[in-house]
């Protein structure tokens, strides 16, 4: 455990370096954690694996539309100030453009809230934008990739696809052993390494962190 810890401090901390950093607004503004937006990685990085690939079935907007809370993750430089309770509430514009609002607890200051846009690239993908940070391009790639949609669309599993983000969302805050057993294996079947998904403290849910492959 120590050593797995320590690896992911050195790979927070090398990301943290290399990643431009939104404004200084942004500190506690922010919540990107919760959206899956990896607008801020550098172009050209890749996990091992190849293109996380899209769910079988096209996402239905407004079945998806509503608020999700995020129960793990693939920890994000940019998404240091999100302690708890990080949420994700879509809704629909139109057919082909959705609204985004991210949201979590902090452990000084107020909660960090962020509001922005998503237009629809494929049946599973999407392209996140905020307004307000830095070194965006609203035509830019795929940041946000549905990879895993429950038929009833309680649990999606979604991440850009180099898979250098990762995020469970969950239409309640509270998952069974069975449920974080399935996620563990949704996590894995798609090229993550499930150690390095952390879970997000939640009211009415877990109240730790812990890596997603100790569940």
């Amino acid at each position: 455990m120590r050593r797995l810890l320590t690896t992911l401090t050195t790979l927070t901390l090398a990301a943290a370096l290399t990643v431009p950093v939104a404004g200084a607004q942004d500190l506690f503004d922010g919540g990107r954690i919760g959206g899956g937006s990896s607008q801020l990685i550098p172009p050209g990085l890749s996990l091992p694996g190849g293109e996380l690939p899209e769910t079988d079935q096209a996402v239905d907007l407004e079945r998806y539309s509503g608020q999700w809370y995020q129960v793990a993750a693939l920890p994000q430089p940019y998404t240091l100030q999100c302690a708890r309770d990080t949420t994700a509430e879509y809704g629909v514009i139109d057919e082909s453009t959705i609204s985004v609002r991210n949201a979590c607890g902090t452990l000084v200051g107020p909660g960090s809230v962020i509001e922005g846009t998503a237009s629809v690239r494929s049946d599973a993908s999407l392209r996140v934008n905020f307004p307000g940070v830095p070194f965006q391009d609203e035509n830019g790639p795929v940041n946000y990739r549905v990879t895993h949609l429950a038929e009833d669309y309680s649990l999606s599993v979604v991440g850009d696809p180099n898979r250098l983000s990762g995020f469970v969302l969950s239409r309640t805050p509270n998952l069974s052993a069975e449920q974080w057993s399935q996620v563990r294996g949704i996590v894995e079947s798609r090229g993550w390494n499930s150690c390095t998904f952390l879970t997000v403290p939640m009211a009415g849910g877990r109240g730790d962190v812990a890596p997603l492959c100790t569940l």
